[in-house]
């Protein structure tokens, strides 16, 4: 289904002229995909203009978006007029039902901030789900549902009355004041974990924290990442982490760059830099670097030892201070256990450093079993990107193309389009397949991990380009199989 202003005969046509025929030869990703779409709210909310863009449906550090759960899906967004929502689905394709509170519209303290998203959450261990939205260097702002919502939705109302109200702290007695980035992720146990900033851009530490469905409670594992220590002439710096994700023997990964506040520099996008990386095999408690080296530990009573600028063995790949590099895109860990991420940067043989988001391309990171990192530059460039692989080692990128990539200021738009590339190749035969021309949308592709991960079934969360700036828009739910894909394992709820 389209929103109403468009006809489904114009998204069949462009399917059907970008789908490429045939069958796959050996080795290569078969160019085939097979396209439903919903639509999860055709009235989303969308900013005249913004100082970083103007959707704030939709941005890489939106972990998660959208989510599934025992046979449905849930999105949560804000709507027209600033209202937040959540919305869920029987999965296959049943219809999707709208919370939408009247109790909180968006409020950023900076006008058309696109950091102030909303992440969803579902704690295995009792059903509830969690909302946080609304941050930028801004007091936390969280509500939960009631325990099983998730768990039997079959048998609870999907009302407002199932969510308790807007609260300002995870522990009892212990407000957060300054929160950015909340970030949540499910660890094998069940129990849902969330990681997220206090401080601000190039001068904030981020913290771990974990709820307990057995006892309703939020209790805190300690601070990841420090932003203390000295670089050229910074004093301080941040954290900008790639999605968390588990793989499938449990161990939890994380990369990440840097993003310094130099003193004798401009501060912008050139100042982040280099990529980290870290493991866990205790759900976060303790954590090693590249070679397997113990690194820190976060929750140790009163001696945290937290990652920092100087910690050893986490710089798996040097990039250029002062060049040009964006913070926070795509990490994924495929069925083999090897780290992959894409980061989107100024070309590391570029004659000179650039904010210019235009120039910038795509590096294609991975972890081998071996511990070394590979890279290769990527032939194609889009917005913040996407990667997901399926269990044959096929690569997927997901991404918005646009010959405009600059989108601070306004959000010019973007095509829906997936590239893949086959492990025989070294992940370097890059071919489309599956694109969408119409409508473009803004913002940048999300995707429902766990569902791709059971089913392999990419359901992708998406905001149409509105017909003028600031109107309310269509927010999508695009679910595409890749029949080359072959469906990943299933996993554990």
């Amino acid at each position: 289904m389209l929103s109403r202003h468009r006809q489904p005969i114009l998204l069949l046509a462009a399917l059907s002229a970008l789908l490429l025929p045939g069958a796959a030869r050996a080795g290569e990703p078969n160019r085939s995909a097979i396209m439903k779409d919903r639509i999860i709210d055709p009235a989303a909310l969308n900013f005249p203009d913004g100082p970083w863009g103007t959707c704030v449906n939709g941005q890489t550090y939106q972990q998660e978006a959208i989510v599934s759960f025992r046979g449905w899906q849930y999105a949560a967004y804000f709507g027209a007029g600033g209202a937040l929502c959540v919305a869920r689905r029987a999965l296959p394709e049943g219809k999707w039902e709208v919370v939408r509170f009247t109790d909180y519209t968006f409020a950023s303290a900076t006008p058309n901030d696109t950091h102030n998203v909303v992440t969803i959450g579902i704690a295995a261990d009792d059903g509830s789900i969690h909302l946080f939205f609304d941050h930028h260097c801004e007091p936390l702002h969280y509500r939960r549902s009631i325990p099983q919502l998730a768990a039997r939705p079959a048998e609870m109302a999907w009302t407002v009355a199932s969510f308790g109200p807007v609260v300002n702290e995870l522990e009892a007695g212990k407000p957060i004041p300054e929160l950015t980035y909340p970030m949540q992720f499910t660890a094998p146990s069940g129990k849902l974990q969330l990681c997220y900033r206090v401080g601000g851009s190039g001068d904030g530490d981020w913290y771990l924290v974990e709820y307990d469905g057995s006892t309703g409670k939020w209790s805190t594992l300690g601070m990841l990442f420090s932003r203390a220590g000295a670089y050229q002439s910074s004093p301080s710096r941040c954290a900008y982490p790639n999605s968390f994700r588990y793989g499938g023997d449990g161990r939890l990964h994380v990369t990440w760059c840097w993003r310094e506040r130099p003193q004798d520099a401009p501060f912008d996008l050139r100042t982040n830099h280099d990529i980290n990386y870290a493991c866990s095999d205790d759900a976060g408690r303790s954590w090693k670097n590249n070679a397997g080296a113990p690194l820190a530990q976060i929750n140790v009573p009163g001696k945290p030892q937290p990652i920092g600028i100087d910690s050893p063995g986490i710089l798996v790949r040097p990039t250029r201070f002062l060049w040009g590099q964006m913070n926070t895109n795509t990490q994924f860990v495929d069925a083999r256990g090897r780290v992959h991420l894409i980061s989107w940067q100024q070309d590391q043989e570029a004659d000179q450093g650039s904010k210019d988001l235009n120039p910038w391309r795509y590096y294609h990171y991975w972890r081998a079993n071996t511990n070394a990192w590979n890279t290769n530059l990527l032939p194609f460039q889009g917005r913040k990107p996407q990667i997901v692989l399926d269990r044959a080692g096929t690569a997927f990128v997901l991404f918005a193309k646009s010959d405009n990539r600059n989108y601070h200021g306004s959000d010019p738009g973007g095509t829906l389009t997936i590239m893949a590339a086959s492990e025989a190749s070294g992940w370097r035969d890059w071919k489309p397949v599956w694109s969408l021309e119409q409508p473009l949308f803004v913002g940048e592709p999300q995707y429902d991990h766990g569902r791709w991960q059971r089913d392999g079934i990419l359901t992708i969360y998406a905001q149409e380009k509105p017909e003028r700036p600031g109107a309310p828009s269509a927010l999508h739910a695009i679910d595409v199989t890749l029949p080359a894909a072959a469906s990943p394992p299933p996993r554990a709820e």
